[in-house]
């Protein structure tokens, strides 16, 4: 597993290999205020490429909560992220 982490405080960004790919979960962060019904948190935007390439196999994809709302913690938006990647890589590309 390689971890990149930026500058920014808020800003994370992981890259996991699984299986042949690189599943990487980059955190969007959701202020507080940005919407009258989103509490502030996080989202996790996953992306899956082959190791060491550098054309993305799916879209990216972006993901929350149920009823559209951010994850709470930096960990939990994380293991969301790196778990729905790895369903992706196991049910479409293997």
């Amino acid at each position: 597993m390689r971890i990149f982490e930026s500058s920014s405080p808020n800003a994370v960004k992981r890259i996991y290999e699984y299986r042949g790919f690189e599943v990487a979960v980059e955190l969007e962060s959701v202020p507080d205020g940005f919407d009258v019904v989103v509490v502030p948190g996080f989202i996790a935007v996953v992306q899956i490429q082959t190791v060491g390439g550098n054309c993305r196999v799916v879209p990216a994809l972006r993901l929350g909560m149920a009823c559209h709302k951010p994850f709470p913690t930096r960990a939990e938006a994380l293991i969301a992220g790196y778990s729905a990647g790895q369903r992706i890589v196991d049910d479409t590309l293997t």
